[in-house]
């Protein structure tokens, strides 16, 4: 079972008390990923919850730039251990997620989505509490996902996008297109429906020959706009002002034309011609609008002023409205007040409000432009990192090996003068040789650690795990070391009970780990002081506990004690490479254990304490991927 301790550590599962994680552990199993491996793909539905115990993952996006339009391929998340992903949940609607990669090797908790939603559904109170945290890493991710965009966008692909405010235009434009085919249908009904049921006379004939003229034009514009949408982003705007305004001039003749054949000023559906004006001046800048608007007020105008003065027959609507009305000056001029006024208010505060949209639309745009050309950069320098972390890797493991064979032979010629196979030596000649045997020895060492490190990111540790008794492990190393506890006059304590329960894991890495934190326990306590090494079983897994006397570890130090080549105060004075405990943690948690240090142990008393855990039996299964 995976230990509470690290769940405890995931934010999504703080707040949660050690029952309710205990309940989580038990649906959690283990994979392992080589550096590289995939762990879902783009066509794999991700429907687990992964959460990186060691390693970083690349989760590679998609990412939708603009509503209705394609995905493009991005990477855009770097995840180090404790963040959780895989759930859908965990990104935004326009950013999916394609596939997660393996950056170097990792080791992957793995929760079942549907298992956890039955958990959560029986435990409302845990539910409430994983729900709201899952919220809160969403809100970050949504954040960052913001800045870590990291595919490669050059400015010429980015210009070929149309941009939020060129896509309304044009689905604008065919909204209007989609209107314009109900208005058609609209007047031919509506003027039957005049003339057969409510008596209205007025020659239809011609309102129905206007309206198949308007159908004829909107077919025609509707052609247009498919080639308009399918056009690169290049001066489409322009574009589509040019031919909002042709479009709205031409319903505005026809309506009026229309207007003429129902009544003329007498008509009251005059004001029909404000919906023309509202939807042009969504698109149109401030002085097309108001223009279109002048259009339309001087159209009726037009059309009131020769029907008034009788150049053109005035149709009348029979039984609507009295016959001469058209012919009574105060009604006609308050009239074209009326419509005019409202249709220049209507232009304005369309205009205001379509304009304040498009300034925020064009801000939004040049952001994430920006964002998304320097995502090459980031692209690029992430690239380079996990190739130098791959070369690194290979070079550490190589030149260790390489450097071992000539610093063997060196060993051996010294020890060979130190035996005195070559004669006899002055003391101040031995003094040198001894020196020179002693930091030979620090240089293999420091070889060893790297060749570990090298092992263990190629999955050695997994691949020699078997059955083994603890008991025999730790006994071995307190034998190891009593010989250097003897040499300072120290006590070492060993509390190993005989029944203690087996393992699943390495003999000999473990080894490693025991040796390491005996030695470091010898090295960092004064002569005459004391180490202590205890085993326990506690619940599913068994507590191995390293004390000591010693000098103790600075408060500073501690959240950084098992980073690579870090040596605190302590250890400025001593011996080491720096890389041992970190080696020791990458070991522990190969085994599905987890380590930590107190420091001090015991409230105002000097020393430290390491401690590691281990599951007891064979555990629920470690799965290994990319070899």
């Amino acid at each position: 079972m995976i230990p509470i301790q690290l769940l405890r550590k995931v934010s999504i599962f703080e707040g949660l008390d050690d029952d309710q994680l205990e309940k989580i552990a038990e649906l959690c199993t283990e994979e392992i990923h080589v550096a590289g491996a995939l762990i879902f793909r783009e066509t794999e539905p991700a429907k687990q919850l992964y959460i990186p115990r060691e390693g970083t993952v690349a989760l590679e996006m998609g990412i939708r730039l603009w509503p209705e339009k394609t995905i493009r391929d991005m990477t855009i998340e770097i995840l180090s251990p404790g963040e959780p992903f895989g759930l859908s949940a965990l990104t935004e609607s326009d950013v999916l997620t394609m596939s997660a990669r393996a950056l170097h090797r990792c080791r992957l908790i793995v929760l079942r989505s549907d298992a956890l939603r039955r958990l959560m559904d029986s435990d409302h109170v845990m539910g409430h509490r994983v729900s709201s945290g899952i919220a809160d890493l969403v809100a970050e991710r949504l954040r960052d996902t913001r800045l870590k965009l990291s595919e490669l966008l050059g400015q010429s692909q980015v210009a070929r996008e149309q941009t939020p405010e060129e896509s309304t235009a044009i689905r604008r434009i065919q909204y209007g297109i989609n209107f314009r085919w109900i208005a058609v249908a609209g007047v031919i009904s509506m003027t039957l429906a005049a003339n057969l049921l409510f008596g209205i006379r007025f020659p239809a004939l011609p309102v129905v020959i206007i309206a198949a003229v308007i159908a004829l034009y909107n077919l025609l514009f509707w052609r247009y706009t498919e080639r308009l949408e399918a056009e690169e982003s290049i001066h489409v705007i322009a574009k589509v002002r040019r031919y909002v305004w042709v479009q709205s001039a031409a319903d505005l003749v026809a309506t009026t034309a229309i207007i003429h054949y129902t009544g003329g000023v007498e008509n009251p559906l005059i004001l029909y011609y404000v919906f023309h004006v509202i939807l042009a001046s969504i698109i149109l800048p401030y002085t097309l609008a108001y223009l279109l608007a002048t259009l339309a007020v001087g159209l009726l105008s037009a059309l009131v002023a020769l029907e008034y003065f009788q150049v053109i027959p005035h149709v009348h609507l029979e039984g609507l409205v009295p016959p001469d009305l058209y012919l009574h000056a105060p009604f006609v001029l308050a009239v074209l007040f009326g419509f005019g006024t409202t249709l220049y208010i209507s232009a304005y505060l369309t205009t205001a409000i379509a304009g304040e949209l498009r300034k925020r639309q064009r801000e939004t745009v040049a952001l994430r432009d920006r964002l998304l050309l320097e995502a090459e950069e980031l692209q690029k320098a992430n690239e380079e990192l996990v190739r130098l972390d791959r070369l690194k890797t290979y070079f550490l493991a190589m030149a260790s090996h390489d450097l071992k064979t000539p610093l063997a032979a060196v060993q051996s010629y010294l020890q060979v003068m130190l035996g005195g196979f070559v004669g006899e030596l002055s003391d101040e000649h031995t003094h040198m040789l001894k020196r020179s045997s002693a930091r030979i020895q620090e240089l293999f060492e420091l070889i060893n650690r790297f060749l570990d490190l090298a092992q263990i990111e190629k999955g050695k540790v997994v691949e020699e795990m078997e059955m083994i008794s603890l008991q025999g492990v730790l006994n071995s190393c307190v034998e190891e070391i009593e010989v250097l506890a003897a040499e300072k006059s120290q006590e070492l304590i060993a509390d190993i009970p005989s029944d203690l329960p087996t393992t699943y894991g390495s003999a000999s890495h473990l080894r490693q780990v025991v040796t390491n934190l005996l030695s470091n326990g010898v090295k960092f306590t004064p002569e005459g002081g004391s180490i202590t090494i205890r085993a326990q079983e506690k619940g599913t897994h068994i507590e191995v506990a390293v004390m000591d006397t010693g000098v103790g570890i600075a408060p500073d130090d501690l959240p950084h004690l098992f980073e690579q080549f870090f040596r605190g105060e302590g250890g400025a004075t001593a011996t080491g490479t720096g890389l041992g405990l970190s080696i020791v943690k990458r070991i522990v948690e190969a085994h599905q254990g987890e380590i930590w240090a107190e420091s001090p142990y015991i409230e105002g008393q000097p020393g430290a304490k390491f401690v590691f855990t281990l599951p007891k039996g064979q555990p629920a299964g470690i799965k290994v991927f990319g070899d």
